[in-house]
């Protein structure tokens, strides 16, 4: 176990230096926190650092106590190390778990520096969890992108392209793309990983129109359609007593078009409560529509050259 002696028995953080700290604080852009003592008590902490932690009462505060969820994740063994070696210790792209909410734990990374100081550790850092989000996604995609080009099965490829939105998704998202028929008036199942399937069987073969739900309503107009409600808004009249019963309660699709500006199919992201969508969820629908898009006409083409060699 490190020696914690050093810091029993140091004095607290002088009071030139806690002011100095404090307007470092204020002004930072990532977060930053004052422990004092072998329990590691927070004197001082950054909203930054409080939003970090879901606004909780730090004040005070033993880490171990007010942030219990840490203890087992390594944060206070390496406040300990810090506080023996006095020398910095220092934790890139760390994973943790913290309680953002009395019912929510988000998983988030963080970069840390524990650096000792006469009485305490200074503790600064900053969340990079979308830049490691970021990065995962560009890894799925490519992976996505070579089951393609390997001529994997079409539903095989585009369920692995959903999951790799739900997967980069906070919000809980559940994902579907849908086909236009050669008819070019029905919408037929593409892939749907996580929807009910007694859903995407109710769903299989609607006709598109002016006033069909999000994806029948997409791709009949070309444009995205964000339906925040299912229940009340009007596009949904005829379709909400399939859609509700299973939960779902917001709708965004984006017609998936060809660079002829042909309709392919739409890609719709559902969500359980009502909700509008974030500038993360457009880049997202951005990068799934175009995907999809090579994706689908790279196996239409493979179909009708299959065709013909079978003539």
């Amino acid at each position: 176990m490190p020696d914690q002696l050093a810091t029993e028995s140091a004095p607290p953080v002088a009071d030139g230096e806690r002011e100095r700290l404090s307007r470092m604080f204020q002004q930072a852009p990532g977060f930053m926190a004052l422990l004092e003592g072998s329990d590691h008590r927070f004197a001082m902490a950054n909203p930054a650092f409080y939003e970090l932690v879901g606004q909780r009462a730090l004040d005070r505060q033993a880490v171990a106590d007010v942030l219990p969820e840490l203890v087992q994740q390594g944060f206070v063994e390496m406040l300990d190390e810090a506080a023996a070696s006095r020398e910095a210790v220092v934790a890139r792209g760390m994973p943790l778990k913290i309680e953002r909410t009395r019912d929510k734990t988000e998983e988030l990374y963080v970069d840390f520096v524990f650096q000792p100081l006469d009485g305490g550790i200074f503790v600064q850092g900053q969340d990079v969890s979308e830049d490691k989000r970021n990065e995962g996604l560009r890894h799925a995609h490519a992976a996505v992108l070579e089951m393609a080009v390997a001529d994997a099965p079409l539903e095989q490829t585009l369920s692995e392209l959903i999951r790799l939105v739900e997967e980069a998704s906070r919000t809980g998202v559940l994902g579907s793309i849908l086909i236009l028929d050669e008819d070019g008036r029905h919408l037929r199942r593409g892939a749907a990983p996580s929807l009910p399937s007694a859903y995407c069987e109710a769903i299989d073969g609607a006709e598109i129109g002016p006033c069909a739900g999000s994806c029948g309503t997409a791709a009949f107009s070309g444009r995205p359609v964000f339906v925040a409600d299912i229940a009340t808004d009007p596009l949904w009249a005829e379709y909400k007593v399939v859609a509700l019963p299973h939960g779902l309660r917001a709708c965004w699709s984006t017609p998936i078009i060809t660079s002829g500006r042909r309709v392919l199919g739409t890609f719709a992201m559902y969500h359980r409560e009502p909700r509008e969508p974030t500038v993360r969820d457009l880049a997202l629908v951005d990068l799934v529509t175009q995907t999809a898009a090579l994706i689908i006409d790279r196996a239409k083409a493979r179909t009708k050259s299959d065709q013909r060699q079978a003539r």
